[in-house]
């Protein structure tokens, strides 16, 4: 039994670090067949829709929202159609932890339609997250039936810097070429997902260094507590990681003895008048007035996004989500839909730290790659919300971490 456990572990190095060369960026359009360019014209879509319009015109059906919502159709219409009938079985994915928890969690939202103040609004948000899902699902299957550990690493680097070109063509559409002067405010919410896959997996060292940077120079308060917090997956890794995670923990616990407050104002508090909550951005007092409207209608809540934005938006112009995942899962779906929200998350962990990765740079770049997902969803619009923000990028990762998983389980028999 040790020599087959050895072998197992020896054939598993093998294939997570294939030294092939890496797949061709042309195939990154069509390796996953029609799933993918749908999931690719995502960004097209939301370039050649999006429009600047008052708030309080966010239910307005115009041109746009005409054609986002025949978008969605589609994808919903395909994807059901393969997830139906296609021979390939992609319905694993789908159906495994921790997407069941989130399929769960968008079932739920539906049910919320008979509460909530809008039924339109709440029942078409829950159909966009349904389809997405079921999308990203279909995507990631084929990914894992077509390209090796090493390449599904390529294609997510070769999405996010995708995404993250769109993203920048979109600010220049309404900001002019002078946003170029500093771009890297679009990092805020989809690229710190992909940080950790980026410095420890990726064999495409430009794009690391692109990921890493946007990263860091976007100055997100998010960013840079994630990144703390996502060193700790390091525990996961090998002996090489675990001693990265303890040198910069010393470094930075010596820094703070010495320097505190000028990295504070550096990093966490930049730009602010001082250090402290009452010098954020005010997700403090969006988070009161939210926990306040939870503790009158705890277990079903006020409706899936529509009764959240109403809620928000009431009491802060210029706002229309808490922010937060487990604030609008409780306000949107209350307690009932909130537990297998929670639940995602903790099996998407649970995933990422599986023995089935063994002691490796892998294991030690999911697990850190979760907790920067779980702090990103803590303090963006995302996951528990409407599909923007940080929700596709959070559940294209841990789709793409649970395919890997599944693949590597097939692969090597375990």
């Amino acid at each position: 039994m040790r020599i087959i456990k050895i072998e197992r572990e020896i054939s598993s190095y093998k294939i997570m670090t294939s030294k092939k060369d890496i797949f061709l960026i042309k195939d990154f359009f069509t390796v996953a067949g029609v799933p993918g360019l749908l999931f690719l014209s995502e960004q097209i879509i939301s370039f050649l829709t999006s429009r600047r319009r008052d708030l309080q015109d966010y239910s307005t059906i115009d041109l746009s929202a005409s054609i986002q919502i025949a978008y969605i159709t589609i994808c919903f219409v395909i994807s059901l159609y393969l997830l139906l009938f296609s021979k390939r079985n992609q319905t694993n994915l789908l159906f495994r932890s921790p997407q069941i928890y989130l399929l769960i969690f968008i079932f739920i939202c539906f049910i919320s339609m008979l509460w909530s103040p809008s039924i339109m609004i709440t029942g078409y948000r829950a159909f966009e997250a349904l389809t997405y899902l079921m999308l990203i699902s279909l995507v990631v299957s084929r990914l894992i039936e077509h390209l090796s550990f090493q390449d599904i690493i390529e294609w997510a680097i070769l999405w996010i810097i995708w995404d993250l070109s769109w993203s920048i063509a979109g600010s220049i559409r309404w900001e002019g070429f002078s946003y170029l002067y500093w771009p890297f405010s679009s990092a805020r919410l989809a690229i710190p997902i992909f940080f950790f896959l980026a410095l420890l997996l990726t064999k495409r060292k430009i794009l690391k260094y692109v990921i890493m940077t946007f990263s860091v120079l976007s100055l997100s308060n998010k960013i840079f507590f994630g990144i703390a917090f996502g060193l700790l997956g390091f525990y996961y890794g090998n002996i090489k990681n675990k001693g990265w995670l303890l040198t910069l923990g010393l470094i930075t616990a010596i820094s703070f003895f010495i320097w505190g407050d000028v990295i504070l104002e550096n990093t966490l508090f930049y730009g602010r008048e001082g250090i402290g909550m009452e010098y954020t951005s005010g997700r403090d007092k969006i988070w009161e007035v939210s926990w306040d409207a939870i503790t009158k209608k705890p277990l079903f809540g006020y409706g899936f996004v529509a009764g959240e934005t109403n809620i928000i938006y009431n009491s802060f112009t210029g706002a229309i989500s808490t922010h937060n995942f487990i604030l609008s899962g409780l306000i949107g779906t209350g307690i009932i839909g909130t537990i297998p929200l929670i639940f995602y998350f903790i099996n998407a962990f649970r995933i990422a730290t599986s023995k089935v990765f063994k002691r490796s740079k892998w294991k030690a770049a999911f697990a850190s790659t979760i907790i920067m997902a779980v702090v990103v969803s803590l303090t963006a619009p995302g996951v528990g919300f409407r599909v923007y923000g940080s929700w596709i990028p959070v559940v294209l990762v841990i789709t793409l971490i649970s395919g890997i998983k599944f693949k590597a389980v097939q692969e090597l028999n375990l």
